[in-house]
């Protein structure tokens, strides 16, 4: 569940991300902010964006894992 959490949670931000960088790329085409959006860009943002992810998904599981499951019913 964390996993897909975050891999649903990575995969809207980056999309988000993406799209809105696109779009300001665009309107921006004829200005002196002109940039160039390639492929590899988005490849190797993605990717660094995705080992992110699973980076703090592995931090997640390995604190729920090590977690006593008395203390979650303990009041």
């Amino acid at each position: 569940m964390i996993l897909l959490q975050a891999v649903l949670v990575g995969t809207i931000g980056y999309g988000l991300g993406v799209g809105l960088t696109a779009l300001f790329g665009y309107s921006m085409r004829h200005s002196i902010l002109a940039f160039k959006f390639t492929w590899e860009l988005l490849l190797f943002s993605g990717a660094g964006v995705s080992l992110i992810c699973i980076f703090a998904a592995l931090i997640s599981i390995l604190k729920v894992i090590r977690l006593e499951p008395a203390i979650v019913f303990k009041g």
